[in-house]
């Protein structure tokens, strides 16, 4: 495969500052909560017409009560109780209920529409944001409560918007038209009630700020037993072995009723809402001085009706604000945590100035220093080798030697803290991650793969690869005489984490895999430790054309792969102890000596005759 170029990366429309566009977008947690309404302009305009319209409608339906009353009146004392006013009054309201209820049911839709739209890009955005952190993010935080956030957090914005914030315009509209209503029957009743709601409203909010820190434990409660749940389903086969699901119950219980004490809490704020008590009190006060009008005369029956019904629907928005006041703040809460995780200050960055790398020579370390973020310990140290082109180099070393950490590096899921790894001359960092991982392959210890067909997971790295050219991988990765024995063969389903297959079979897959994406630099970690010896040897054999003038580098405790590697770098305790061939080492490095005669097969190939070791790797 010739190496990807950059500007073939570019066609693909690949964004290498996602997080940075995103930020710069919507510049803050609230930017981004109101951004809902700028993603879908004409349909959010066209819902508040509607919304406004309905408002409107309805409002004056109900002030039509006292006026269609009094008409009625008028009638039976001129004896004629349906009169020509009286039914032109009763039609007109009649006419104004439907047209209210279709205006209605269209906002409703329109803004169901508009939101769940919203709820997609927002999530989508997340993912994108998040899937392209590098590893540093996901080694300080829980997958579980990373997919809580995606899912939960992400709807609870969603409902924030719709209802809360269209229930809210509805009852914004319903106030101030209410209120003009009553200004019409009544100077001092409007003013009354005008003042009453803009002194509720001011407190009102800030009595819902008083939820932000519930739902804020909320959220991470919720977070924590869905990572709590995943854990014990990924880990079952444990928990049941050591016969300890009594303790996880207890684990999931503890939280979960930490989870609904603080939604008692949340639930108490709703419930004894005491800035109401303004709008009851002024609602009496305003209906007690109508009466009093009345009674002098000034009023109507009809006008002392309709009064009444208004400062009803004024009163109902008492129960209907409190409620979505908190769901609203929750909103922008969830907003906020969503947005901490989305501006993570990443220590890989992309480069403003990118490179390509001649993958096919020399790969060379320089000085290099490493400590996982969010940690002090330096894995490696110091560390500089250099592989020549096409090598076939064994990474060899005790538990903790860093050999893994060196494979993690080549594929840029993190940066070196210091130093330089070099492709030919060109620093790895100035090569955007996703151009490198297109030239480098690795076959992991802990094997991956997908909860799909056997396809799949083999053209996971050439998603249009041919048919042939899967059976090809699979033939060469010793795999193919299995998956021919399945009733579906390729198309067989396997299990979460290919937990259906056996760990040489998810081993052999995993090759093939890597052999369909034919890479530049091969990886392999320890990546035929769980095959049998037979296997083993076919299958370095069908692996002899894939690393044919390609560089491999392999983390191994076989001796047959230590004897056919061009070179072999020992580690120890994040350090280079020695590099060389395997005769080499083993005539001047007591330490591989040492490592050598106690690898399995020693005895057997013989490859250790003749040297005396003593335990430690002293002579």
């Amino acid at each position: 495969m010739a190496t990807t170029t950059i500007e073939k990366e570019i066609d693909k429309s690949y964004d290498y500052d996602l997080q940075k566009t995103l930020l710069n977008k919507y510049k803050s947690a609230n930017g981004w909560f109101w951004s809902a309404f700028l993603r879908y302009p004409i349909i959010y305009l066209v819902a508040f017409i509607l919304l406004m319209g309905n408002t409107y409608l309805a409002i004056w339906t109900i002030s039509m009560i006292g006026v269609a009353i009094d008409k009625l009146i008028i009638g039976i004392n001129a004896g004629n109780a349906f009169s020509p006013e009286f039914t032109r009054a009763i039609s007109l309201m009649v006419t104004f209920v439907l047209t209210s209820w279709v205006a209605l049911s269209l906002n409703v839709y329109l803004w169901a529409l508009a939101s769940y739209r919203v709820q997609r890009d927002m999530r989508q955005e997340f993912y994108e944001v998040i899937q392209n952190h590098s590893m540093a993010f996901f080694d300080e935080h829980d997958s579980g409560v990373i997919l809580s956030m995606g899912m939960n957090e992400i709807d609870q914005i969603r409902m924030a918007i719709n209802p809360s914030v269209r229930m809210l315009l509805s009852s914004m509209a319903t106030i101030i038209l209410t209120t003009v209503f009553l200004w019409q029957i009544d100077l001092l009743i409007g003013a009354i009630m005008a003042g009453a709601f803009v002194f509720y409203m001011i407190i009102a909010w800030f009595y819902a700020r008083k939820v932000g820190p519930i739902r804020k434990k909320l959220a991470t409660d919720l977070a924590d037993l869905s990572a709590i749940s995943q854990e014990m389903f990924r880990g079952v086969d444990v928990v049941r072995s050591f016969d300890n699901h009594d303790k996880e119950i207890d684990k999931f219980n503890t939280k979960s009723e930490e989870y609904a004490e603080d939604m008692k809490r949340e639930g108490y704020l709703s419930a004894f809402y005491w800035p109401a008590l303004i709008t009851i009190l002024a609602a009496a006060g305003v209906f007690v001085y109508g009466l009093y009008m009345a009674v002098m005369g000034q009023y109507s029956v009809g006008m002392l009706i309709s009064a009444l019904a208004l400062l009803m629907s004024l009163n109902r928005q008492n129960f209907m604000i409190p409620i979505r006041l908190i769901s609203l703040q929750a909103g922008l809460q969830n907003s906020k945590r969503l947005w901490s995780k989305m501006a993570f200050k990443d220590p890989l960055s992309e480069p403003n100035k990118y490179q390509e790398g001649e993958w096919d020579k020399v790969i060379s370390f320089e000085n290099v220093t490493f400590a996982y973020p969010g940690t002090e310990k330096k894995v490696l140290k110091n560390v500089s080798f250099s592989i020549p082109s096409g090598a076939r180099v064994a990474l060899i070393g005790g538990p903790g030697s860093g050999k893994s950490t060196i494979l993690k590096l080549l594929l840029r899921l993190y940066d070196p803290s210091e130093g330089e790894i070099e492709i030919n001359g060109t620093s790895i960092k100035s090569m955007y991650t996703n151009y490198v991982r297109s030239n480098v392959t690795m076959v992991e210890q802990d094997i991956f793969l997908f909860s799909d067909t056997l396809r799949a997971n083999i053209a996971f790295a050439k998603p249009d690869a041919t048919d042939d050219e899967i059976r090809e991988a699979a033939k060469r990765a010793q795999i193919a005489p299995f998956i021919e024995t399945l009733p579906d063969k390729y198309e067989t389903i396997i299990g979460e984490r290919g937990v259906t297959l056996s760990g040489g079979q998810r081993q052999r897959v995993a090759i093939a895999r890597a052999m369909l994406s034919n890479p530049r630099l091969l990886l392999l970690d320890d990546s035929t430790s769980a095959v049998d010896i037979k296997t083993e040897l076919r299958l370095r054999y069908a692996m002899e054309e894939l690393m044919k003038d390609r560089t491999s580098i392999v983390v191994t405790q076989r001796l047959t792969t230590l004897v056919a590697s061009d070179l072999i770098i020992l580690m120890k305790l994040g350090e280079v102890v020695d590099i060389g061939t395997h005769s080499e080492l083993l005539q001047r490095c007591p330490d591989y000596q040492f490592m050598c005669q106690h690898l399995p097969m020693s005895e057997s190939l013989g490859v250790c005759e003749g040297v005396d070791v003593v335990e430690g790797g002293r002579k």
